[in-house]
């Protein structure tokens, strides 16, 4: 069995890095997301009645998402 070992040409990556990244990246995604899903609830919202930011935020968006759902005559 054969052990690398770092040489000068291929310098040692630390561990802890690979780690780090992994993890910022998985926050990034989650919080992506969540930011998603929150437009989508605000915007799909109050089409079926839900006014989340109350009625008249709630009804704005629902005259601008009718607006864009409607064809043009």
């Amino acid at each position: 069995m054969t052990e690398s070992y770092p040489t000068p040409e291929t310098p040692a990556q630390p561990e802890g890095k690979k780690s780090n990244t992994t993890l910022i990246i998985v926050i990034v995604v989650i919080v992506v997301a969540l930011l998603l899903c929150c437009c989508v609830l605000l915007c799909v919202g109050p089409m079926f009645g839900l006014n989340l930011l109350g009625p008249e935020i709630g009804n704005t968006f629902s005259d601008i998402m009718k607006g864009i759902m409607t064809p043009a005559p």
